[in-house]
């Protein structure tokens, strides 16, 4: 249907172009110019909605996204040194929060065990 292809374009969208490696290059050329692009971004906010949000593989793109809203931020990914800095930020991010959610995961199932042992 119409309602899921517009959904699919949409995810595809957020995932794949505010993720950083595509962002530099909408900027350079020049999308962050054209106010259609612009209203798309602010349309496509919805996706902070925790209905829609759950869907995200990478929800850091949403984070990108409230900071496309800011045109000084959307001016700044032209730069070289500003996409650089960005994009070892976001590789770093990537690091550290797999090792982190690990850790959280086994903790939580740990205390569940332990949780499921003390209530037999």
């Amino acid at each position: 249907s119409g309602v899921t292809n517009r959904y699919f374009q949409d995810w595809s969208a957020l995932q794949i172009y505010f993720l950083f490696l595509c962002l530099s290059v909408l900027a350079q050329r020049g999308y962050f110019k054209d106010k259609a692009f612009v209203n798309y971004l602010k349309y496509l906010l919805y996706w902070k909605e925790p209905e829609y949000a759950k869907y995200l593989k990478y929800p850091q793109c949403l984070h990108m996204l409230e900071l496309l809203q800011y045109e000084h931020f959307r001016k700044e990914l032209v730069s070289a040194q500003c996409a650089k800095f960005i994009d070892e930020q976001q590789i770093l991010h990537w690091q550290h929060y797999s090792r982190k959610r690990m850790r959280l995961q086994q903790a939580l199932a740990e205390q569940q065990q332990q949780n499921h042992a003390a209530g037999k």
